[in-house]
Parts: C-alpha cells; structure tokens; sequence
C-alpha cells in the first residue's frame, strides 16, 4: 500500500483549476474518469483503487450519472465501486435541480420546454457529447435534458446512502469549487473529525475537556499521531482534529467509544482499567499513572457535568415561574410543567454526555405523562428550555425545527450536521465554512426528502438560503 502512489480521484469533471490549484501547489497527483461510460470502464476504475493509494474521491454526478446507476446491467460493477469509494474520505456533488422531485405534470411541463427548440448545443456538456460520439454509452442526447423522476432520484440517494453516502447540491459553479476545494484542502492536511460547540451551550466548558482528554487517550494508549486544533469565533469554538499517516477517520468513532468506556471504567473499577492497559506499549508505572489521572478527571467531569444540568433545570424553573405566573396557578399543574422540563433537558448517560447533547429532541410532550396545558404554555416552556440548553445563539422556530429533522432523519452524522445548523447560524463564521454547512444541510435535506414531507422541507430549505445571506 505504501508503495503505490498517492492520486486523488476525480469521477466527472470536478477536476477544475481552482479545485487542482492547491494539488498541483503540493505536488500531489490526481486523475480523472467518467461515470458517463460503459460497465468495462467501471472495471477500468475499479482497478485504479488496485494500483493506487487513492487517498480521497470526488464525484460530479449528472443526470445521466443517475440514470446508469439504475441500470441492471451496472448492478455488480456499481456496487464494487461504490464500496471502495465509501471506503475513502469522498464527496458527490449534484446540481441542485437533479434533486429537486417533481410531480408528473411538473416533469411533463419541464420535459416540453426543453424540447420547445430541440437541443441546444450550449447546455451540452462537451466531453459527454464526445462520450457519446464514440459510442462510450448508449444514451440518447434527449436523456441530458429529461427531468428525473422521483423513481430514480430517491432510488440513487437511497442507494448511495446505504453506502453512507451523501450527495451534497450545488447551484452555481463557483460553489462547487469552493465545497470541493475545502475538501481537498482538508483531506490534505487530514482532518479526521471537525466539530462546533455553540460557546453557551450546555456542557460546552465539558465538551472542551472531555475532546482534550481525547487527544491525549489517542496519543497516549492507542499511540496515534493526533493533532487538535481549535478556533473561536463571536458565538462558539469550532474543533478539529487532524490525524498523521495512517490515521484513517472510520477509526475515530471506534476509538472515541473504547474512550468513553475507559473513562468509564477508571471511575467504577480502575483495577480492571490498568488490566486494560497491560497490553499497550505503555509500561507499568505509565499504566498506574495514566489511570490515576483519567480517574481524577473523569469523576471531576461527572460532578461538573451533572451539577450543570442542576443549575440550568433550576434556572429554567426560575424563569418559568417568572414568566407562567399569570396563566399557572395549582401546584398539580406546576408539577406537570416540572416533569415536562425534567423530560427536555437532557440526562447524564456518562462523560459522553458533554458532547451527544445535541442529538436530544426537544419534546412538546413527555409521552408518559397526561397533559392537559394550554398549548401557548407548552411553547413557553420549550422556548425556555432550548434557549438555555443550546446557548445564546437565540435559535428561531425553524433552527430547531432543522434540529428536530436532523435528530429523527439523520441516520448517521447527526453530531456534524447539528455543528452546520449551529456554524450557520453563527454571523462571525468563516464565509467558506458556513457556505460548507449550508450544502451539507441541503444535502441531508434532499436525502430525507422522501420522509420530511413538502412543507417541512420548503421551511428548512428557505430558512438555511437566509441563514447563508443568499
């Protein structure tokens, strides 16, 4: 493996200059195949992964990318390639209006007026018409301008996301170079995890903590070259961690658990936390050392960690009672709207806890409790709650209605998009990183389309176009 030379793989033409710029600055190889081609050159690609170390893969898919990948007859092919693509850092990027379903009159409206002239050499993408010319696939030219259907657009992201992959929309050129240019900047420099914490979020101060002790356990115990950096901006701190040779990112999740079960562990029987040890490089004293310490550290974590969840209940309490004094008068009742507030602050599952918060829906109700409040009072409450535990920020109904989506829709990645919606919201964040944010969130969006529903998606879609001043 470390014999082979080291390319980045273009599929399509994303290959432009202002995304190569900074590959050719470093002299970093890469190359280009077309998806827009028959099954042998699949294969052809295929073997590529064989006789390179393909450190990352770009994707530009058109519409006839969508139309091969529901072919029978690339059924084996494609499921090799998309295997080894998943199997890399990679990005697929689409036109927007490759994922935008319609209904059926809608897709005949569109079809007629793209035919209203016949085909216009202009939108003809040059090197799929020279694909075509020398018979590379068997597609009519008509097929470049025929709307999908919503069959094919919801069987390809369903595809792709039993890879674990994502498609994320573009609608101008230059934002495809800048999202694909930040990709390759950063599998460059081989950032392995990438994280915002809003700065007065709940367990933000234990979040910091908790990722540093990280770093050091990666270090440390499994002997990995990590490096973690961070930068704050007006309203959080965003945390990146970038991983040396070898490091690959599939491995963070795996390490970050046998983490949290080691802090775990080193606060209920540190006895068997140095067994754990035994078997790492690490030598006795090291091992005694390293677990007294992390004890001492994961107990102070717990304590701060539930004391904080202490304070903001009271202070939620505090501000109810302030602002429902009018409208709620039986103790029955405030004890009702207790529970309530007890059931949306999140609980204390472990150290873990600092960073998972966000996954945590905000409930309108406790589904073991029988209600009967006023609805306005039931805003009231969940307003308060989610303005104390995600921070200042002053997220707005469709932010946590974002939220919401992501915490039901969001089968993996829940952690990186909740940091989008979060990195998008906050004004002082850098241009190119809130652009990033605003097309990853787009791309869940078209994913789940199927599941949110028109009016939700139409909500969330608009509110994310403002939220990037667009």
């Amino acid at each position: 493996m470390h014999n082979k030379p080291k390319i980045v793989l273009f599929l399509g033409k994303a290959d432009t200059e202002g995304v190569t710029i900074r590959l050719k600055a470093v002299g970093a190889l890469y190359k280009r195949k077309m998806l827009e081609s028959r099954v042998e050159n699949w294969e052809k690609i295929i073997e590529i992964f064989n006789e390179f170390n393909v450190s990352s893969v770009i994707v530009k898919l058109t519409s006839a990318t969508f139309r091969i990948l529901c072919q029978e007859q690339y059924s084996k092919v494609r499921e090799n390639l998309l295997t080894l693509i998943a199997s890399k850092p990679n990005l697929f990027l689409g036109h927007e209006s490759l994922l935008m379903e319609q209904d059926e009159e809608e897709n005949q409206e569109t079809k007629e007026e793209v035919q209203i002239d016949g085909i216009n050499p202009e939108l003809i993408d040059p090197e799929l018409a020279e694909n075509y010319e020398y018979g590379l696939y068997d597609y009519d030219y008509i097929d470049f301008f025929d709307p999908l259907s919503t069959e094919v657009i919801r069987e390809v992201t369903g595809l792709l996301a039993t890879h674990g992959i994502t498609i994320i929309p573009y609608n101008k050129n230059v934002e495809l170079v800048v999202i694909a240019s930040k990709f390759v900047e950063q599998n460059d420099s081989n950032l392995i995890f990438r994280i915002y914490v809003p700065s007065e979020r709940m367990w933000a101060n234990e979040a910091e903590k908790l990722l540093q002790l990280f770093r050091e356990y990666l270090h440390k115990v499994s002997g990995l070259n990590v490096r973690q950096e961070q930068h704050r901006t007006n309203q959080g701190v965003v945390y990146e961690f970038f991983g040396g040779d070898g490091v690959e990112p599939t491995i963070l999740p795996q390490k970050f658990n046998e983490f949290s079960s080691f802090m775990e562990m080193c606060v209920s029987n540190p006895e068997h936390a140095q067994l754990l040890l035994e078997s790492t490089h690490l030598n006795k004293a090291e091992v005694f050392n390293l677990v007294e310490r992390y004890s001492r550290e994961a107990r102070r974590l717990h304590v701060d960690i539930k004391q904080e969840r202490e304070r903001k209940l009271l202070a939620i309490r505090h501000i109810l009672e302030s602002e429902l004094s009018e409208y709620v008068r039986t103790e029955r009742d405030w004890e009702i709207i207790g529970k309530i507030i007890d059931g949306s602050v999140p609980a204390v599952t472990g150290i873990s806890s600092a960073l998972s918060i966000d996954r945590r829906q905000l409930p309108e109700t406790n589904s073991n409790i029988t209600i009967n409040v006023n609805p306005q009072i039931i805003g009231t409450i969940n307003g308060v709650v989610a303005q104390q535990i995600l921070g200042d920020q002053h997220l707005g109904t469709d932010a946590k209605q974002l939220l919401e989506l992501i915490d039901k829709y969001a089968e993996t990645n829940k952690a990186t998009l909740t940091s989008a919606v979060h990195e998008l919201s906050d004004e002082s964040a850098a241009p190119e990183d809130k652009l990033t944010a605003k097309h990853k969130l787009k791309g869940f969006l078209y994913s789940a389309a199927g599941k949110i529903g028109n009016i939700a998606l139409d909500v969330a879609q608009k509110y994310i176009e403002r939220q990037a001043g667009l």
